[in-house]
């Protein structure tokens, strides 16, 4: 019975995929070949059924003797991979890259990165060889095939397709194209491990650049292998495009170029492309270096401090190699927002000496902090206060209904209306110092005559101490180094310590006129 067209339909899919399959192992093909005729030799063996008796034996020609098929060395058992063939059709300069290949595909294997690495750097071999085939005078190159052929087979599946003797193409523009291709792929995904390996912490900006340049290397390699017309599809390609999507996915990065068949690469400007993931892996090189030796610095930041906390007597002599640490990887680049330092520094900020200098990186780093812990207040966690002592009563009688202006960090309202009620004034008129203004802002306030003190606290204030000091002179007001927090406790400690005998001969005075 003649076959239905429906299973000739059903059949040509399959047939397709098992001619692609052997396009790129043709020791399978010769291994199914000799199954099949074992096979009919077997079938023909069998007896009718439906005949009473078996037919006599008739004498078969000899057959032809086999085709000598030059010996390869056996590769490894491997899975093999049913890839759907890239279809070139009437445009082999631009062959679809199939985004679905995996989702079709689940059984597919993907290669480690160092695997992929070390097929391509064959594969760029094997391609620089034929290069040198194609010379005029070119000698033997056996033993170079064979070598070739032995660092392929120490990789999985890995067939050196472009040594077969039929090329379509003879140009060696072409297969000098195609050794630029397996190189830039190679490039791009040692570029990539290294990538992962670092943890993607150097941020996503560095994984958009790395995935972008990979892309711009499959897309490639995936051209130069169609220009040279020999096989259908490249493995390479495909396996770098997987680690691509998936790195993307992953690590939600979204690479805008190279991934849609409309997006295509010239091979012959792969040295540019190599150039360019040169470039990029010795930028990464030394951002990874930068980033490792900033952690060896915060690490050595926490340890110092935690030593502080447990014992501050013993390790007080810390706190100038301390500051230093900070103001230097500051320095180098690190947010003084940081989250990681912030952490370590908020637990002991009390603890600061108050004579101990700092520059303006670390400065910085307080003034960030204090924005912090004031964003922190408004959205409702307030510090429990500690009871007031006898210098708050002190205070608030020498300044009872006057003004007080406290200059730097960011102002408070709790704060503020917690110091109006324990110190008695009027009023605590609290000016920010946002960075790159004037002190001369501060005029205005310090001129006017109901403030009877100014409090500048150094540790948040980006102004110094001589800068607020001339205004005060000016309007003959009293200056006050607040060097810490600015619960009414420590106010008014350091109004008593800085300002008190001013203060009270002043109180004394007035009470003498009335």
């Amino acid at each position: 019975m003649p076959a239905s067209p429906e299973l000739l339909n059903a059949a040509l899919p399959l047939i397709s995929r098992l001619a692609s399959v052997l396009d790129h192992n043709p020791g399978l093909g010769r291994d199914l070949a000799a199954f099949a005729r074992a096979f009919a030799d077997w079938a023909e063996s069998l007896p009718s059924a439906t005949a009473p008796a078996p037919a006599p034996t008739v004498a078969a020609p000899a057959p032809p003797p086999p085709v000598e098929v030059p010996a390869r060395p056996a590769s490894p058992p491997v899975p093999i991979s049913s890839l759907p063939p890239l279809v070139f059709n009437s445009a082999p300069a631009a062959p679809p890259i199939h985004s679905a290949l995996i989702d079709e595909h689940p059984e597919l294997g993907v290669l480690p990165l160092p695997v992929l690495v070390q097929r391509c750097r064959v594969k760029a071999a094997a391609a620089r060889l034929v290069v040198q085939q194609l010379a005029p005078g070119a000698g033997n190159t056996t033993a170079e095939e064979e070598d070739l052929r032995r660092w392929a087979d120490r990789l999985p599946d890995c067939y050196l397709w472009m040594l077969a003797p039929d090329r379509p193409s003879t140009a060696p523009k072409l297969w000098s194209d195609l050794e630029g291709g397996y190189t830039t792929v190679a490039d791009a995904a040692e570029l990539l491990l290294a990538w992962e390996e670092s943890g993607t912490a150097l941020g996503p900006k560095v994984g958009e650049e790395v995935l972008s340049l990979a892309a711009e290397a499959q897309s490639t390699l995936l051209y130069a292998v169609a220009d040279v017309r020999m096989v259908k599809q490249d493995y390479e390609q495909v396996q770098l495009y997987i680690h691509i999507r998936e790195a993307a996915r992953k690590h939600r990065l979204f690479v805008h170029r190279y991934l849609k068949r409309e997006d295509r690469t010239d091979p012959g400007n792969w040295p540019q492309v190599v150039r360019r993931i040169t470039e990029t892996a010795a930028k990464f090189r030394a951002a990874e270096d930068k980033f490792k030796s900033r952690q060896k610095i915060l690490g050595n930041i926490r340890y110092k401090l935690q030593k502080l906390a447990a014992r501050p007597a013993d390790y007080a002599s810390e706190w100038p190699r301390i500051m230093q640490l900070i103001d230097g990887v500051i320095a180098d680049g690190l947010p003084p927002s940081n989250v990681e330092l912030r952490e370590f520094l908020v637990p002991v900020l009390d603890s600061i000496p108050d004579d101990l200098e700092t520059t303006e990186n670390v400065q910085r780093v307080f003034r960030e902090i204090d924005s912090y812990l004031a964003a922190r207040e408004a959205e409702g966690e307030q510090p429990k206060p500690a009871p007031p002592t006898a210098e708050v009563a002190e205070v608030a009688r020498l300044l009872r209904g006057q003004e007080l202006v406290l200059i730097g960090g960011q102002a408070r309202p709790q704060h503020r209306a917690a110091l109006m009620r324990a110190l008695g004034v009027g009023d605590v008129r609290w000016l920010s110092t946002p960075d790159h203004t004037s002190f001369t802002v501060f005029e205005p306030d310090i001129a006017r005559p109901e403030v009877a003190v100014v409090v500048l606290a150094i540790r948040w204030s980006n102004h110094s101490y001589s800068e607020v000091q001339q205004f005060c002179a000016k309007y003959d007001k009293p200056l006050v180094r607040l060097p810490r927090g600015y619960n009414a406790n420590q106010v008014a400690h350091e109004i008593l310590s800085q300002a008190g005998d001013r203060l009270r001969a002043e109180v004394a005075v007035g009470a003498v006129g009335d």
